[in-house]
């Protein structure tokens, strides 16, 4: 019996590389003699660095969303001039607390700060995984700081957060050499365009920190900034799909950078080359934090189970939590890719309890005892 571990982080709680250290561990102490193989993955949010080989780690002291002083780490190879960046390691949201989760001031500034230093070294292609940030700001804090200036009415710079984005009403540049040299591969698992109810804004702004009653008010304030700079280059990209990735950062790279937007489970799938190491497996166990309607709509693992039923391979699914009223609303096409699914959680109890790392560690490790259980009786039956 051959399985592959690919589990993607459970956000907020375990990794993607802790998730495949725990469950590799209980399948070789319960099941010795199979053949076990893992790999983290991450479609460009957290954890999207440990995807990658060939670079070397380094930090930089740049700022946080809040513009509080921060080390953030990064990949590099400077014999291709190549950089991976991950957004979350630098404006994520899991550097802020609720209470200091602000759109209206969180900026993209640290990312470009970041950006900056690395043209200056002669980097000139970069791999950025848009993920997990906690700004909605369009990506103005970071081309500020790339040399792209935003004025208001009185001729005031206005580069951070929605309450400088608001006031916009031109735009100029004073960009060098090295931004018109570079070249941006953005890496994305969303498909929302800048503006509109199924944008940047009223998807995903309220994890960020914005109140419901203001979606309507900042979305139009985004709508607004996409006008002036249509007008500005006679381009618009607003409803491209992912420039809303990242509360409009992908806007941002997409228009103003030499920049292409890849779909995150696929360049993952791709550059891990997961489709042959599928293949040549039995069994692929995979999963995320919720498995949930969501969960079909380009996220990794499902396109990892798609993969395996091509090849006729079984999938069995580890969550946090499970929506069956969600799932109950899917297709037979689509219940089917995953053949098993089970919840790690083992009584009930706050979802705060739940995320807690050390409680969620034991409870996969408990689901992991009774599945191996099960393989291994499958497994000597088959022998």
């Amino acid at each position: 019996m051959d399985i592959l571990v690919a589990i993607n982080e459970f956000k907020g709680s375990l990794s993607s590389e802790e998730l495949r250290e725990i469950v590799t561990k209980k399948i070789c102490e319960i099941i010795p003699n199979v053949n076990v193989s893992s790999q983290v993955i991450a479609d460009g949010g957290d954890g999207f660095l440990a995807l990658f080989k060939d670079f070397t780690k380094e930090s930089f002291i740049t700022v946080n969303a809040l513009g509080k002083e921060i080390r953030a780490e990064y990949l590099i190879n400077n014999y291709r001039k190549e950089a991976v960046i991950e957004v979350a390691e630098i404006i994520g949201l899991k550097h802020l607390t609720d209470e200091e989760k602000d759109p209206y001031k969180t900026t993209t500034a640290g990312l470009g700060k970041l950006i900056k230093y690395l043209l200056k070294q002669g980097i000139k292609h970069y791999i950025i995984g848009l993920g997990g940030s906690a700004t909605n700001d369009c990506g103005i804090g970071m081309l500020t700081e790339l040399g792209y200036k935003f004025t208001d009415e009185n001729g005031k710079y206005c580069k951070h957060g929605i309450s400088d984005l608001k006031r916009i009403v031109s735009v100029e540049e004073d960009i060098n050499n090295e931004l018109k040299e570079a070249s941006f591969t953005i890496i994305c698992d969303v498909t929302n365009p800048l503006h509109g109810k199924k944008g940047a804004t009223y998807v995903y702004s309220k994890q960020k920190g914005l109140k419901d009653d203001e979606f309507e008010i900042v979305d139009n304030y985004v709508k607004n900034f996409s006008n002036i700079i249509k007008e500005k280059y006679s381009k618009d990209l607003s409803h491209i799909a992912g420039s809303g990735a990242a509360g409009g950062l992908g806007y941002a790279f997409l228009m103003f950078t030499n920049s292409n937007l890849k779909k995150g489970s696929n360049f993952m799938i791709d550059y891990l080359n997961l489709e042959k190491k599928i293949s040549e497996v039995d069994i692929l166990i995979t999963g995320e934090g919720k498995l949930d309607r969501q969960s079909f709509m380009g996220k990794a693992p499902i396109e990892l189970a798609k993969i395996a039923k091509k090849y006729n391979k079984k999938v069995i699914f580890l969550a946090g939590s499970i929506r069956d009223d969600e799932i109950d609303l899917l297709s037979h096409e689509e219940k089917t890719i995953i053949d098993a699914s089970f919840s790690i959680q083992r009584g009930i109890c706050t979802l705060e309890k739940a995320m807690i790392k050390e409680n969620a560690a034991k409870n996969v490790e408990r689901t992991m005892e009774q599945l191996c259980a099960l393989l291994g009786f499958i497994y000597e039956k088959t022998k």
